[in-house]
């Protein structure tokens, strides 16, 4: 029995097998030392210049590649021997090729780039289930159920804890929209990326145009839009073109006193309830407007706004994310933020001792509680949820359903896809080694 024990052990292969052949690849670029893409690390990067080519090539067949960019990507192509494709055009941090879709399946790929670019980490995978670190980006929605305005990188898993998890399970149709950016820190920008992809997010989020900045007043923040040459209406620009784009019928806001009394909180909340009003004005309009057409959002929720309050529930176990409660989605989300673990924000969340176990032992800024600031449809009866008297749009039926960007039925795509292929690789091995093990329990009986 220990010999039959031993030899199943090494015909059935590990059920997991991953898809990362980068160790068995090699990275050529003209005059340029590889070692930094091939590190694992978020935090260095190269420069390719225009026109440099990047050859990869490996023992094993290429079926995609896993690109992390130091800022954002740029528009380029890849090739093989007889077939070409374009790549970066989205402008992604992460961005994730489908080698096989593109240019087909080959030993070799060759990467070329339009402008300079810099790039962290270049990941090869094979045929088999992605790594659990791949993140596969899409598009921002077309239309949002739910529009979520968070000021900085965190503060969506933080005052609007549980949020996301919640309605991406519903199967609504969520875009996530920062009004600050931190691109004098990218480490933020990876970590906020991790971060929502954790909580379900698979639409990649606007990054917005007002450089990160402390202050505690609205007056302060102002200040600090003008160091950086911007003005009130550049903001302001910003949050009617994207309630014009996105079409939400919610949009969510941080509390009017900035929760801790940020002044960039402040500022959002401030800019927001006038773009709610400017958006369907049509006299407030610009030529990078127009495109859009005019939006008037039928539900505004801000927290901790004191009127026709709402107390959402993140404490209900969620299919979904298997049993995971929002709360508890939202936590791992926010531990993605690596470098704002130093922070008291840490202890909110968590507990000073980690002894929180649900979202209303948050009892500071509490993330369950809002307030219905907006509605053209009616005051909430329920008074738990932010979709009351709302359809979502996918439940809508309409003419052109590639519109709608589900993201639960990517999501549901992608496992059944690898619950499909991982059972592949149960079965196959054991039926191989059925007639083996007949053969030896023969023998044992002879």
């Amino acid at each position: 029995m220990k010999k039959l024990l031993f030899i199943l052990l090494i015909l059935i292969p590990n059920i997991t097998l991953a898809a990362d052949i980068t160790n068995n690849s090699i990275y050529t670029i003209d005059n340029v030392n590889t070692n930094k893409i091939q590190d694992n690390k978020e935090s260095t990067y190269i420069t390719i210049n225009k026109g440099t080519n990047i050859k990869i090539t490996s023992t094993e067949d290429i079926y995609g590649l896993y690109i992390i960019y130091e800022r954002a990507s740029s528009k380029g192509s890849i090739t093989n021997i007889d077939k070409s494709n374009v790549i970066g055009e989205n402008d992604f941090l992460h961005e994730y090729i489908n080698v096989q879709e593109k240019i087909g399946v080959n030993k070799e790929v060759n990467i070329n780039y339009e402008n300079d670019v810099k790039i962290a980490d270049i990941y090869v995978l094979g045929n088999g289930e992605l790594p659990s670190y791949v993140e596969v980006w899409h598009n921002p929605v077309n239309e949002a159920d739910l529009l979520l305005f968070s000021t900085h990188s965190d503060d969506e898993q933080l005052f609007f804890l549980g949020l996301l998890p919640t309605y991406v399970a519903r199967g609504a149709s969520v875009q996530v929209v920062y009004f600050t950016n931190h691109y004098d820190n990218p480490k933020r920008l990876h970590e906020q990326l991790h971060g929502l992809y954790t909580v379900g997010i698979t639409n990649y989020p606007i990054i917005g145009i007002i450089p990160d900045a402390y202050s505690e007043s609205l007056e302060g923040a102002l200040k600090n839009i003008n160091k950086a040459n911007l003005t009130e209406d550049d903001a302001l620009k910003f949050e009617v073109a994207m309630l014009r784009r996105f079409k939400p019928q919610v949009v969510v806001g941080h509390d009017e006193k900035g929760e801790y009394s940020h002044g960039q909180h402040i500022l959002n909340t401030y800019i927001l309830k006038m773009a709610i009003e400017k958006a369907n004005n049509p006299e407030y309009d610009t030529d990078s407007f127009n495109k859009y057409g005019l939006w008037d959002t039928p539900k505004v929720y801000l927290h901790l706004y004191k009127e026709n309050p709402i107390v959402m529930n993140y404490d209900i176990p969620l299919d979904y994310f298997d049993g995971k409660t929002a709360y508890e989605v939202s936590k791992e989300g926010y531990s993605k933020h690596l470098s704002q673990q130093w922070t008291w924000f840490t202890a909110w969340i968590n507990g000073k001792n980690n002894e929180y176990t649900k979202a209303t032992d948050i009892k500071t800024y509490s993330p369950t509680e809002f307030g219905l600031y907006r509605s053209l449809v009616g005051e909430d009866i329920n008074k738990n949820d932010m979709l009351e008297n709302i359809t979502l749009r996918k439940d809508i039926i309409i003419k052109d359903d590639d519109n709608i960007s589900d993201n639960k039925d990517i999501n549901d795509n992608k496992n059944n896809n690898n619950n499909n292929f991982n059972f592949l690789y149960l079965i196959i091995p054991i039926i191989i080694c059925i007639p083996i093990i007949l053969i030896i329990i023969k023998r044992n009986k002879d």
